[in-house]
């Protein structure tokens, strides 16, 4: 079989390397495959059994897998693969994110998806439409835009794009199409087809995963956010600088590691300087020294940052002075209650979450009750079961990995419940929801959270800002939503996981209560969840939700 030049293979460069190296149906790649890497271990996808008694891949040392990965998940390891080579992978599939995010998950964190797809753009697809030839109803052709958002939503980190071009156009065809008002950016009039590759992480992220276990960069990003917000550990005896000195002494953490770490994972930089400002002035010399030269690390790599002049404020030992923080003047009758309900199923999530919750400032007679839900077999059924362990008069549905960072949380929940119109607040959502009821999909979202999805950085998600304290919106995601008055969660409809949020918003404007979302001067929450494709039951109890409160929607155009 003729190997073709418009190949991915042009993102590889051979080597002795051992990469682990996965094909999709596509046998011609094998031969070259084995030929640039010796040492690599060649997987194979094959719908039909006899593909691998063909004589052209016989030798190459190849593990065959007979499933077909648009169907059903593929019998292989996860996180397995530094390559994934998918030419043509998304053109026939039904839902081409799930194909894409779920080819993810047998990609290293390291890894790599490689494909490729019929630009959409292209002179000759657009004149056959004109002419009324619908030749891609069956396959799926994209633009480049559209390709770059699915990769996105797909949980790809990086993507790079490299042009093939097509046959040659008719004289005048493409000034004909320009004129028309078809924009021909960057040439891809030309281009038949985009080769694309796709990295689970940014550049400077997989840097980071290179180096050290996974449960070492968990622990070091755990520990830097303990001394970001100031969290103290109460009764564990050491605190988390002590904590942090001993992990990077243990774990030979070099200063060039650790500042590309920070500024990759602190959004405050200036808060996290002061807390580990003591090794500035520790007896212990070998602290000192690793502070200096952690500062002369942090100058390099903040070089073309905005924080850049606060580390150089550190290093020259002129830090401005953290403003105090205030505590409002806020009183409550004596005996009120606020409680945090969370649904449990991993204690180690839920500690951390705990230990920044039970740090939160309250208001003089206010008490705080805490109630873990575990064993749930649903997000409502489990929410249920809190609400009826307490009589609090407030209420906050809390997810068991989402970090409530903002200390005077509770007083400017209670400023925001001060109007009785308000029934719920969250931290994210949409002013309106679309005819899907998926609150993203919206033309108007609005709020802001920071994501930590990964031990090695820390995303900001911001929407639109309320223009006053606060914007009424349709549906809230459930990271948080906190409640001022009980009204049941819809586990009779939802005893899952999925659009329990969105129906309780439903359920409170029913009753003529408002969601709200604050105004964020500051981020209030840290959600981290671990990035994966959406189960096969998410879009069940979309159908659900959709029959249950379509008719109450009313979607903007």
């Amino acid at each position: 079989m003729e190997y073709r030049d418009c190949s991915l293979l042009r993102f590889l460069t051979a080597c002795g390397t051992p990469y682990r190296i996965l094909v999709l149906e596509r046998r011609e790649y094998l031969a070259p495959l084995r030929e640039m890497f010796p040492n690599g271990e060649l997987w194979c996808t094959a719908a039909d059994r006899d593909v691998a008694d063909e004589e052209d891949v016989q030798g190459l040392g190849v593990h065959w897998v007979f499933a077909d990965y648009l169907s059903r998940q593929l019998p292989l390891e996860k996180e397995f693969f530094d390559y994934i080579v998918a030419e043509d992978g998304l053109s026939q599939a039904a839902n081409p994110q799930d194909i894409a995010s779920g080819l993810g998950l047998y990609l290293k964190p390291t890894g790599y998806l490689l494909l490729s797809f019929a630009n959409m753009r292209h002179w000759r697809i657009i004149s056959n439409l004109m002419e009324g030839h619908f030749y891609h109803v069956c396959t799926r052709a994209f633009t480049r835009d559209e390709m770059t958002k699915l990769m996105a939503a797909s949980f790809y980190k990086d993507v790079q794009f490299l042009p093939v071009e097509g046959r040659r156009p008719p004289e005048g065809l493409v000034k004909r199409l320009e004129a028309g008002g078809f924009q021909n950016i960057d040439n891809d009039l030309l281009t038949g087809t985009w080769l694309v590759r796709a990295a689970k992480s940014t550049p400077e992220i997989m840097e980071l995963k290179r180096m050290y276990t996974p449960v070492i960069r968990q622990r070091l990003a755990v520990l830097l956010r303990r001394l970001e917000y100031g969290i103290r550990l109460d009764g564990e005896g050491r605190d988390s600088l002590s904590l942090l000195w001993q992990l990077c002494r243990e774990h030979f953490i070099f200063p060039a590691y650790l500042a590309s770490f920070v500024k990759e994972t602190v959004v405050h930089t200036n808060s996290l300087l002061w807390q580990l400002s003591p090794w500035q002035k520790s007896a212990v010399a070998e602290q000192r020294e690793f502070w200096a030269e952690l500062l002369e690390e942090m100058q390099d790599v903040y070089e073309d940052r905005q924080d850049f002049q606060v580390v150089m404020d550190w290093r020259q030992g002129q830090p401005e002075p953290l403003p105090a923080g205030q505590v409002p003047d806020m009183a409550v009758p004596p005996g009120t209650r606020i409680a945090f309900i969370t649904c449990v199923n991993r204690p180690e999530l839920y500690g951390e979450a705990l230990l920044y919750m039970k740090q939160l400032r309250l208001p003089k007679g206010m008490e705080a009750e805490f109630i873990p839900i575990e064993g749930a077999g649903s997000m409502c059924g489990g929410y249920n079961q809190g609400m009826a362990k307490t009589s609090a008069a407030y209420k906050v549905y809390v997810h068991q990995d989402t970090l409530i960072v903002n200390k005077n949380f509770v007083f400017d929940l209670l400023a925001l419940f001060a109007d009785k119109s308000i029934g719920a607040v969250g931290m994210i959502g949409a002013r309106k929801l679309p005819a899907s009821g998926v609150w993203w999909d919206a033309m108007r979202t609005c709020g802001r959270v920071l994501h930590a999805c990964e031990p090695e950085c820390v995303v900001e998600t911001a929407c639109m800002e309320p223009e006053g304290a606060w914007a009424e919106v349709e549906a809230a995601d459930g990271l948080l939503l906190a409640t001022a008055v009980d009204v049941p969660w819809r586990e009779d409809l939802f005893d899952g996981w999925h659009f329990y949020d969105v129906s309780m918003c439903k359920e409170l404007q029913r009753r003529g209560y408002k969601v709200a979302l604050p105004r964020q001067e500051s981020f209030w929450c840290i959600h981290c969840p671990k990035e994966k494709p959406l189960d096969g039951s998410y879009k069940l109890y979309q159908r659900r939700f959709l029959r249950e409160y379509g008719s109450e929607l009313a979607p903007e155009i």
